[in-house]
């Protein structure tokens, strides 16, 4: 079924008007400082801390307060317009209870003597970094993607977007693709059944931190970037090449996920949700002191997820457990380590993708079409161990070391169907797969680093230099089955069984398959008015590529059918920004960045040829940037240049050596590939009780060599858009919400391939373009406890969420689902 044509402008528009229909106070000067800026306040009379909570949002702020000091108490009801500090007064009237505000923090404390040295500085330290659990905000205030140390939004020279804990809980996001699929940008492409990988700008990303340590490869076939959210404080990405700190890759960008932490207060959450296709997940989340008089607090988050699929057949379990531990070893010195493990279980692997027509033109088969069978299943093994520390010193100068091991084990079997199909026969497609699969991914991650001001004709500036190194260490194993590939003939409307004899041991093994990179980065700001800022930064790194393709022969002894061995000597990839504050609201900023990415299996003639230099990828970026609202609400406009040149191009003097995952022979490096267009960002809070993130990017890619559209992943046009607002007064208990996904139209063409890969003819394809809206409605019960419903493409648009071949790689996004869900918070 063909999808209907798109008309961008109109649905542009309209999303764009939910998105800033606000009153204009979001773009009004800046309020005064937040324990003096009278608001107008409506809270109910309820429960003291449903009370607090109301408050505490109504204002903007954060609220800081032990449950024991509330539990039992009442609040009356306070309306009117109030400084905010003024308000709690009211509310605490009688409770023997008494209000402070740090910074924007409103912390609830027994009157006469302040709170323990503990509890403040914990208060403290999480009111400061960009924490955004329990904030109930689509932004942060600040961000530590972009250099390593806590900056806001408008001190960083580059588009960058966050996921909050809240728009993480207000969607019901599972994981990090649901995450990274409504982050403003960027584009998710699913290569196969269980891969995902991630573009901004019409370039991958190819790097991602955990808690701003060095950069684990994202990139790879045996890493899945799949990361539970129920363990997870926030998701961070930055547009543009990001060498600096994320060493080689592309120059798309790169991704920062932020464990939760534990808090200074006890608090358990449990979760329970149902959704449709028989979808069941719990999770339960506890934290709080463990001793030493708070000294020493712990979190354990688990999770449970046993779930079906709008595709037949397949079958996810997946239980995981999180946990991690912090320790003040002094009052300056901060001691962290923590693990989490996965065990996923899947039924129906291979499953999920379709074919198209031979001329292109779509098929149009059912969405739960499967093109997979029962017996094929896997367990994939997932865990990481990570550790940090960190000292603050008296001069105000600061070290940080953090070190994860994430290791993933992966054992299954596939069945997959392949080939495009003759419109007029119905025939075309084959049965695939049978075979064993065994891959093993174990990276390793360490960063240290120093950072601090220091005085220079009499202004202060700032400083940071660190090192890190990423180091993967990987293999593939296949085993395939007897059966002839490619002959048993699918009916592709009636898929039925196929059941090729079993898969045999072991015949081609890439092992290994690794990297490791070393490098050295200083950043430096400097300030010579109050206005302008200078950033400088360097990264000096040093890289290497092994990968060895073993066959096994017919007598059973293994021959080496290629060789990838590949060192790049130490380069520097330098960075640059300038920012000048117009006024105490906006900012204007010019940058350039730089990233390489090795191509260790292109190869330069005559064969078997050696490896190609590196790519290089460069950003240049100028913009403007406004922190609104007190803080509350981050604006962004920004056009973008980038280039990468160096891409291999088919050197046509040979004749071409192709092995899928190996080194292939022979290519010249003469691309050149060019991303040009804008970003216009809003996230946060447009007035009381509303939220709002809000993207469009407008991308156009080419490839300059062929003087064609470079990337057929990357649309022109792209809006997301989430939003939830609070009603107000006797209605406060309710939260309505919604989110969209709008996109112009995809071009795909390729060439129809027969027996040996011998081509047959070109074709094309175009997706219209299209948009997904989704519905979220929360309800209150009391203090403790919510109920909320998603409805997930509530008008049942058809579409596909990845444009693949007519051969196959086609997948459907997901139609209309509803997840409900009940939660309760002690």
């Amino acid at each position: 079924m063909p999808l209907r044509s798109f008309h961008p402008r109109r649905h542009l528009i309209a999303a764009a008007i939910l998105a800033l229909a606000a009153p204009a106070a979001w773009a009004q000067p800046a309020a005064p400082a937040a324990a003096t800026a009278a608001r107008s306040f409506d809270i109910a009379a309820q429960p003291l801390d449903a009370a607090l909570s109301d408050l505490a949002r109504q204002a903007g702020m954060q609220m800081l307060a032990a449950p024991a000091l509330l539990q039992g108490r009442t609040a009356p009801a306070v309306r009117g317009t109030l400084a905010p500090a003024a308000a709690a007064e009211r509310l605490l009237a009688g409770s023997g209870l008494a209000a402070r505000i740090d910074g924007s923090t409103l912390v609830i404390e027994r009157a006469g003597p302040t709170a323990s040295l503990a509890e403040v500085r914990v208060a403290a330290r999480r009111a400061a970094d960009g924490t955004t659990e329990g904030t109930d905000s689509y932004t942060s205030r600040v961000t530590s993607i972009a250099s390593k140390t806590d900056q806001s939004f408008r001190e960083i020279p580059q588009s960058v977007s966050v996921i909050t804990r809240r728009q993480i809980e207000d969607r019901q996001m599972l994981d990090i693709r649901d995450a990274l699929a409504a982050t403003p940008g960027i584009t998710r492409s699913q290569p196969n059944f269980d891969s995902n990988y991630y573009y901004a700008r019409g370039f991958q990303i190819d790097s991602m931190q955990i808690d701003g340590g060095a950069p684990l490869n994202i990139a790879s076939y045996t890493y899945g970037v799949n990361q539970n959210m129920a363990f997870y404080d926030r998701v961070e990405v930055m547009r543009g090449a990001s060498g600096l700190l994320g060493g080689v890759g592309d120059p798309g960008g790169i991704i920062n996920v932020v464990r939760k932490k534990p808090l200074a207060e006890p608090r358990f959450i449990v979760q329970q949700s149902v959704g449709s296709w028989d979808d069941y997940r719990t999770m339960v989340d506890a934290t709080g002191p463990l001793a030493l008089d708070g000294r020493v607090r712990g979190r354990a988050v688990l999770s449970y997820q046993d779930s079906g699929s709008y595709v037949d057949i397949k079958h996810a379990r997946s239980p995981q457990i999180y946990g991690v531990i912090e320790a003040d070893l002094s009052p300056d010195t901060l001691l962290t380590a923590g693990l989490t493990r996965a065990n996923t279980k899947l039924k129906g692997v291979g499953g999920g993708d379709v074919p198209r027509y031979d001329d292109g033109s779509d098929i149009g088969l059912p969405r739960s079409t499967a093109l997979t069978q029962p017996w094929a299943t896997s367990e994939q093994k997932v865990s990481e161990v990570f550790a940090g520390f960190e000292h603050r010193f008296a001069n105000r100068w600061k070290f940080k070391l953090n070190a994860t091991r994430a290791t993933a084990d992966y054992d299954g079997s596939t069945a997959f169907g392949y080939g495009a199909v003759n419109r007029a026969t119905g025939a075309g497609s084959t049965w695939n797969g049978g075979g064993h699969y065994l891959y093993e991914n174990q990276q390793t991650v360490i960063d240290a680093n120093l950072s601090g001001t220091f005085s220079l004709a009499g202004r202060q500036h700032e400083f940071l230099l660190g090192v890190d190194q990423q180091k993967v260490d990987s293999f593939w194993n296949v085993g395939y089955s007897s059966s002839p590939a490619y002959t048993d003939a699918i009916d592709v409307f009636h898929p039925g069984a196929w059941n090729p004899t079993p898969a045999g041991a072991v015949s081609r093994r890439y092992n290994p398959w690794g990297q490791e990179q070393r490098g050295g980065y200083g950043l430096l700001r400097l300030h010579p008015t109050d206005r302008l800022h200078v950033i400088l930064g360097a990264r000096y790194a040093k890289y290497k590529f092994n990968q060895v393709y073993e066959s096994l022969g017919a007598d059973g002894s293994w021959s080496l059918a290629s060789g990838s061995r590949f060192t790049e000597p130490a380069k520097a990839t330098p960075y640059g920004g300038v920012i000048y504050d117009l006024d105490g609201q906006w900012s204007a900023y010019v940058s350039y960045a730089s990233i390489l990415q090795p191509q260790a299996l292109s190869k330069a003639g005559p064969p078997p040829g050696n490896s190609l230099a590196p790519i290089k990828g460069k950003s240049y970026e100028a913009g403007v940037k406004g922190e609104l609202a007190d803080g509350r609400l981050n604006a962004t406009f920004s056009v973008f240049n980038v280039e990468r040149t160096g891409t291999a191009v088919l050197d046509t003097r040979y004749p071409s050596n192709y092995e899928e995952w190996s080194g292939n022979c022979c290519y010249l490096p003469q691309g050149k590939v060019t991303s040009r267009g804008f970003d216009v960002e809003l996230g946060g809070e447009v007035q009381p009780g509303w939220q709002v993130s809000a993207g469009y990017t407008y991308a156009s890619t080419r490839d300059e060599s062929t003087d064609t559209a470079y990337s057929s992943i990357t649309p022109r046009h792209l809006l997301k858009l989430s939003t939830a607002y609070t009603l107000p007064g006797e209605l406060s208990q309710w939260r309505v919400g919604g989110s969209a996904h709008v996109q112009s139209s995809q071009y795909k063409a390729d060439t129809l391939y027969g027996p040996n890969w011998t081509p047959i003819r070109d074709y094309d394809f175009t997706q219209g373009g299209y948009s997904v809206w989704n519905l979220m409605l929360q309800y209150r019960i009391d203090p403790r406890w919510t109920v909320t419903l998603n409805v997930n493409n509530v008008f049942d648009k058809v579409y596909y969420q990845t444009l693949g071949y007519a051969s196959g790689s086609n997948y459907y996004g997901a139609p209309r689902n509803a997840v409900l869900t009940l939660r309760g918070q002690f």
